[in-house]
């Protein structure tokens, strides 16, 4: 495991929240890009394939949790929308790593990069768009062999809200029916303890809270 690779993604993806935090979204959005480009190389390279073939679920992780701090915005204030970017630890053990981990740091910092087109409200089409866009390649990046990590059930907890808060502004319901499907997959393959965390069950009835309105009888 590749211990600067840990470090130099981390500092590059806190940089790019703190920008975010900061209202900054352009320094936000060069910084975050570098960091996913950076880590789907690393993704890419023959050492981790080749680490991933022997990994199996058992293997320890050093990225099973992570620190989140609210983004505020004015644009979306809304509460069903999770808005809280992610900071990545840096002390990573070559001891404890696992393979896997690099897949949830890509989805981490792909996350954050979403929450910067996101937040720049339903009349940016082409941000909203791209943030649909980003959250979709997350579930994808997260398969079942992440399955154990509550980290990752987190992610994929706030993609599938997040990209039913886009819908629903949208109006585009029948789209957040495909995500409760998602969820109940999520649901049917994740380990049942790995839903005990606050914010992971804060999350699960968010999404479970998005509906079509109803619409008023004509008189």
């Amino acid at each position: 495991m590749n211990q600067s690779f840990f470090h130099e993604a981390a500092r590059l993806n806190n940089e790019g929240v703190t920008a975010l935090v900061e209202g900054d979204a352009e320094t936000s959005i060069s910084l975050l890009s570098r960091t996913v480009k950076m880590t789907k190389q690393y993704i890419a390279s023959p050492e981790q394939a080749a680490a991933l073939a022997s990994c199996s679920k058992e293997s320890s992780s050093c990225f099973r949790s992570f620190s989140t701090v609210e983004v505020t915005c004015a644009a979306c204030d809304d509460p069903m929308f999770f808005r809280r970017a992610i900071m990545m630890p840096s002390d990573v053990d070559d001891d404890v790593s696992s393979p896997l981990d690099v897949y949830v740091y890509c989805a981490a910092v792909i996350f954050n990069l979403a929450l910067v087109y996101h937040i720049q409200g339903p009349e940016n089409t082409n941000a909203r768009n791209k943030a649909q866009q980003l959250y979709a390649a997350i579930m994808k990046l997260l398969d079942d062999r992440v399955g154990y990590m509550q980290s990752a059930l987190l992610l994929k907890l706030a993609c599938i809200n997040n990209m039913a808060h886009i819908r629903f502004e949208n109006g585009e319901f029948d789209q957040i029916q495909a995500g409760l499907g998602q969820l109940s997959t999520l649901l049917k393959t994740t380990d049942e303890g790995l839903f005990e965390g606050a914010e992971v069950q804060a999350l699960l009835m968010s999404v479970l809270l998005f509906k079509k309105p109803k619409v008023a009888a004509a008189a």
